[in-house]
């Protein structure tokens, strides 16, 4: 890219190019009447977003709309921003002031969708994602081949634990087969059905595609342990019951204490022991996930 296209021109292209950190620094060369513009607030917080900085991300979007409130962009990246750091209020009126000025934006409605999904689990009520299934519907009615629409219904479907998941995932992945975000949905997916060994696979192939991202290498190298012997029995145990290990454990530690039979408590017992070795195994190895 010539330098000589200027600072926007530079920053827009890295981030085009999956370089938000580059756009960041082309940023800070911007000088003069460009700061006030909405296309340098606009940049700044997709590069922040994309970062993971969301504080400063919704910082950035705010300053960005105080000067055109009305910005499509700003408004989508506020509400995506504020939905990351925990807000889902928040997250919830700005998608909607959004949708207020842009009813047609399938994009926007298939964001919508996220953040209703991302809301559903609350305490002590079981989660519903009716709302957020509508919602993607209506992304897709406006544009039946948006990609932020196809990736939320495939997000929803992995959340919500819906048997088209790994349908819904494998459509989006082939779009793009080098999509990271894709793999993590398909590996989600697949890891919900009992299917796990496939699932580590798609979590290792998508650190390969974004080895810079700390969450990513996270996932990736928490993958690879995973697939190692030591937790061979867990991921065996996993995919027996199709994904419901936890819910047949309950089942057959509650049998194992009401058939009074001293080889079958040991056994339960052991294997308890074995799952926290697991947990404890991979946290030495891996360490905590990165925020």
């Amino acid at each position: 890219m010539d330098p000589a296209g200027g600072p926007l021109l530079l920053a827009r292209h890295d981030l085009a190019r999956g370089r938000p950190d580059r756009a960041l620094a082309a940023l800070s060369k911007v000088s003069g009447a460009e700061l006030e513009s909405d296309e340098y607030w606009t940049l700044r917080a997709h590069a922040l977003y994309s970062l993971r900085e969301w504080d400063e991300a919704v910082a950035a979007a705010q300053a960005g709309l105080e000067r055109e409130p009305g910005d499509f962009e700003l408004l989508d990246v506020l509400a995506l921003a504020e939905l990351e750091r925990g807000r889902k209020r928040q997250a919830r009126a700005a998608i909607d002031a959004a949708l207020l000025l842009y009813p047609e934006s399938a994009e926007l409605h298939a964001h919508r969708a996220l953040i209703l999904a991302r809301s559903a689990h609350r305490s002590f009520r079981l989660a519903s994602f009716k709302q957020a299934r509508a919602a993607v519907d209506e992304a897709l009615r406006l544009d039946p081949h948006c990609e932020a629409a196809l990736r939320a219904r495939a997000q929803i479907a992995a959340l919500s634990g819906d048997r088209r998941a790994s349908e819904f995932s494998a459509e989006l992945l082939s779009l793009d087969p080098e999509d990271e975000h894709a793999h993590v949905i398909a590996g989600a997916a697949l890891s919900r059905t009992g299917n796990v060994g496939t699932g580590l696979k798609h979590y290792v192939e998508a650190a390969r595609l974004d080895p810079a991202d700390p969450r990513m290498a996270w996932i990736g190298r928490r993958s690879r342990v995973l697939q190692g012997r030591f937790a061979a029995p867990l991921l065996l145990a996993d995919r027996m019951t199709r994904g419901h290990f936890r819910i047949v454990w309950v089942l057959v530690v509650l049998a194992s204490i009401s058939a009074h039979q001293p080889l079958l408590t040991g056994a339960v017992l052991i294997f308890w022991g074995y799952t926290w070795a697991v947990h404890f195994y991979l946290r030495l190895r891996v360490g905590k996930a990165p925020k």
